[in-house]
């Protein structure tokens, strides 16, 4: 092979790859400079201070409580990711991202904070590679042998995607949902606290059960829910746009370019149609809220049903 052919196949060579190669470069090097030293424990010590405490995870759902702790620490590498020159596609995309949406809660922005997160760290792809952060982050986790049980909640964090769900009734505290397409059927909990209402729709991120031999035999709405309802006669209602749904997913996802309807669902909510189509969606859409729960109205594809599309703008 020429010495052409060995660089650009190293030019084209996955972020994490590179990231990897660098990190086997500093653990071969025979002196570390103390100050390298010095900062790098200082940084990892302010970074630790943002996990939850063990105080702080008693007090949620024990199934939350995991995925909480395992996003503390996704966040922690991600922050270390994003730090070197390989991530900065990554990085630049989340500013720009960050600078249009602002995400937090409303009335700041329907765009929440636990929302954008998600996001940003399982479905936003870049390169030729298609890597998002969490796909970086477990391979680098791997190289440097971290806990199994960390990385495999790390793949099911990198697993979800955003899903339309009916609400179908509650047992207690948990929902009971089935999902448009695929027909699963899940409980979850909800830590936002919002029960919701049967009938309704919710636009959700589901965590799946990630241990088996825990059999904790639920799923958690990570994100704060969005219930997608419809606007008559200039006030909301949280339920009967089922149909109108249905209809859309029906003229969409042949757009996915799958031809399996399932897998085309799956492509469609993980990444929209373009990088920013549930961005969008979500603030095109917004139309109320309360402390727990996002109303959202209008389908992403008709203007005219989206209270703040450039044709609305109410």
């Amino acid at each position: 092979m020429s010495k052409k052919t060995i660089k650009r196949s190293s030019a084209h060579a996955s972020i994490a790859k590179k990231i990897i190669n660098d990190l086997e470069k500093i653990a071969k090097r025979k002196i570390i400079k103390l100050e390298e030293i010095r900062i790098a424990q200082e940084r990892a010590e302010d970074l630790e201070a943002t996990v939850a405490s063990d105080k702080e995870l008693s007090r949620l759902d024990p199934l939350h409580a995991v995925y909480v702790y395992a996003q503390n620490r996704m966040d922690i590498l991600a922050q270390q990711l994003t730090q070197l020159p390989a991530c900065q596609k990554i990085v630049s995309a989340l500013v720009k991202a960050d600078d249009i949406y602002m995400p937090s809660f409303p009335p700041m922005s329907p765009v929440t904070t636990s929302y954008f997160s998600c996001w940003g760290l399982f479905d936003l792809e870049v390169g030729m590679s298609k890597e998002s952060l969490a796909k970086i982050a477990i391979k680098v986790s791997k190289a440097l042998s971290s806990n199994q049980n960390l990385i495999t909640l790390y793949k099911k964090m990198q697993e979800s995607r955003m899903g339309l769900y009916l609400h179908e009734g509650t047992e207690g505290k948990r929902i009971i949902l089935k999902e448009l397409i695929t027909d699963r059927e899940i409980t979850c909990v909800s830590p936002s606290g919002y029960l919701g209402t049967p009938g309704e729709l919710w636009f959700a991120r589901m965590f799946p059960d990630p241990f088996p031999e825990l059999s904790f035999g639920y799923s958690v709405a990570f994100t704060t829910p969005y219930v997608v309802g419809k606007v008559e006669d200039a006030y909301f209602k949280n339920t009967g746009s089922l149909k109108n749904w249905q209809a859309f997913l029906d003229r969409t996802l042949s757009k996915t370019e799958e031809t399996d309807r399932i897998r085309a669902y799956e492509k469609l909510m993980k990444y929209g149609l373009n990088r920013h189509y549930w961005n969008e969606y979500i603030f095109t859409g917004y139309a109320n809220y309360t402390d727990h729960v996002v109303y959202l109205a209008g389908i992403p594809d008709l203007p005219d049903s989206l209270p703040h599309s450039e044709k609305n703008a109410w």
